[in-house]
Order: structure tokens, then C-alpha cells, then sequence
């Protein structure tokens, strides 16, 4: 398999990487935004708060600055408008994950399961861990087998994913106790079963079987309490919605859809640094 990496230079990468960064978190084609799951004003994709809109400017042939100090002026305010571009984009996508971890939250208090959930922004979107505690586990201990209470949580959260224009990686961890016959079964196994096992019942609910885009066993590689590795809140199911430059970037390092992020990025670079030589 040709790695889709390859086919742009390191360069283009950094540039691609920084280009993406600078996107909506939720600034794909699909169905709706996130502030559609509240009242939350939002800026459109790619404009620039009142307070700090551009003034108009003559067309860019005619503009001839005459003096060094008039030149990095521009470029100062050019680098201010940029600079403010970002920050509203980035205040805009915390807003919209704040928003949809309220909604999850409300389901997961009707479903009396808030203690076994946690919540927290990343830079690649929202995480959702659902664990394990003393008093309930999600699944039959040392099997796949999905406990009522966890399927119907489920269930309720199929729809919610399923409104959002974002994918998801669902991944499964177990605790540090091993199976007796390790090489027949082992924690590995039982990891990926139950990620598997989620993604079953959220697409049995009603959620598109192309909203996951991929399905991890992470064993107890990653344990969330390592000073006690057998603990109930290493068992956990976590589901991760992805920005879109997230998914962007891992398409480009997966899969043949890859191709059809590299070229446009790279021509949306390409433009971009027309543009600011033209400025100049």
C-alpha cells in the first residue's frame, strides 16, 4: 500500500498541517454544525470578528507603498487580522465542544451513568470516557458481553453522533489482569471485542456504519490509574469526536482518501502564498 504521506514533500506537509490547524473545528460539509444542539452564536467558517474586519483596500496593483515603515505596517495589520482569525476560530470550537458535551452529559444523567463518565476538550475534538467502577461494569467481566445499562446509553448517543458533521474513533482498555491462556485470548482481544461491541450497538441504533472511522484495541497499554493497574476505571470504552483536521490528517496517513486532502491542501497553500507575495 502506497503511503499518501509520501507523495507530497516535507514542506508541503508543514504547510498542510499548519493550514488545517487554522480550519474550523467543525468545518466540514455535512449535516449541521454543533451550536444546532443549542443556542450558540458561532462565526461562519472563515470570518473575521466585527471589531477586527479588514478596512477596504484599493485592488492589490494599485497599492504601491512608498516608504519601508508604510510596508510593515501592512504586514503588521496583516499578521494582527491573521492572528485574530485564529483565535476566533479557536474560541468558535470550544464553544461547539463545550456545547455537545453539555447534551452528552444530559443523556448520560438520565441514564444515571454520569459517574462513569468523564469528558475533556483536545486538540483533535472532544474525548468520551465511559468506565468501569466499583458498583457497575459495562461489559461481563473477561468478555464482550455488553450490559444493559451501557447498551442503552448507547443507544441514546447514537443519534446525537449521528447529527454531527464528524468522525469518531471508539477504542477499548482493559486492566492489567491477564488471562490464563494468554496465546488463545488475551487482553488485546478482549480490548478490540468490546470497542467492536460499541460500535454494534451504535450503528444497531441508527448511526451510519461510515461515522466511525476507526475501531483501536489498546489492551492495558494506556491505564488511567497506573498505581493500581487491576482497578475498575481502567476498563473503559473511550469514543473520540474527531475535528476535521484530525480526520483530514489521519486520512492522510490512511487509506486512499488521503489523496483527496493532499491535493487540495496543497493548492489552498499554494494559493494562500500567491496571495501574501502579491501583498507584498
Amino acid at each position: 500500500m502506497k503511503l499518501i504521506v509520501n507523495s507530497v514533500s516535507e514542506k508541503d506537509r508543514k504547510n498542510i498541517v499548519a493550514a488545517l490547524n487554522d480550519q474550523s473545528i467543525f468545518s466540514g460539509n455535512g449535516m449541521m454544525p454543533l451550536n444546532n444542539l443549542g443556542k450558540v452564536a458561532v462565526l461562519e467558517s472563515g470570518a473575521l470578528p466585527a471589531e477586527v474586519k479588514a478596512p477596504p483596500t484599493a485592488p492589490a496593483e494599485t497599492v504601491k507603498p512608498t516608504s519601508t515603515a508604510s510596508v510593515d505596517k501592512a504586514q503588521a495589520l496583516k499578521a494582527k487580522l491573521a492572528n485574530d482569525k485564529r483565535v476566533a476560530l479557536k474560541d468558535k470550537s470550544v464553544r461547539e465542544l463545550g456545547e455537545l458535551a453539555t447534551v452528552i452529559n444530559a443523556i448520560a444523567e438520565k441514564s444515571h451513568m454520569q459517574s462513569n463518565m468523564e469528558m475533556e476538550i483536545v486538540p483533535q475534538g472532544l474525548r468520551i470516557l465511559i468506565k468501569d467502577d466499583q458498583n457497575r461494569n459495562m461489559f461481563e467481566r473477561g468478555s464482550a458481553k455488553i450490559m444493559p445499562f451501557f447498551k442503552k446509553l448507547l443507544i441514546e448517543l447514537a443519534p446525537v453522533f449521528d447529527s454531527l458533521d464528524n468522525k469518531l474513533i471508539i477504542s477499548g482498555h482493559t486492566d492489567a489482569m491477564q488471562y490464563k491462556d494468554g496465546d488463545n485470548y488475551n487482553n488485546w482481544n478482549l480490548s478490540g471485542d468490546r470497542a467492536l461491541s460499541a460500535r454494534r450497538v451504535l450503528e444497531q441504533a441508527g448511526m451510519p456504519v461510515d461515522k466511525v472511522m476507526q475501531v483501536s484495541a489498546m489492551s492495558d497499554r494506556m491505564l488511567l490509574n497506573e498505581g493500581e493497574p487491576n482497578s475498575a476505571e481502567n476498563r473503559r470504552i473511550e469514543i473520540m469526536i474527531l475535528t476535521q483536521s484530525a480526520s483530514d490528517t489521519l486520512y492522510q496517513f490512511f487509506g486512499e482518501k488521503g489523496e483527496k486532502v493532499v491535493e487540495p491542501a496543497v493548492k489552498r497553500v499554494a494559493e494562500q502564498s500567491h496571495v501574501t507575495a502579491g501583498i507584498r
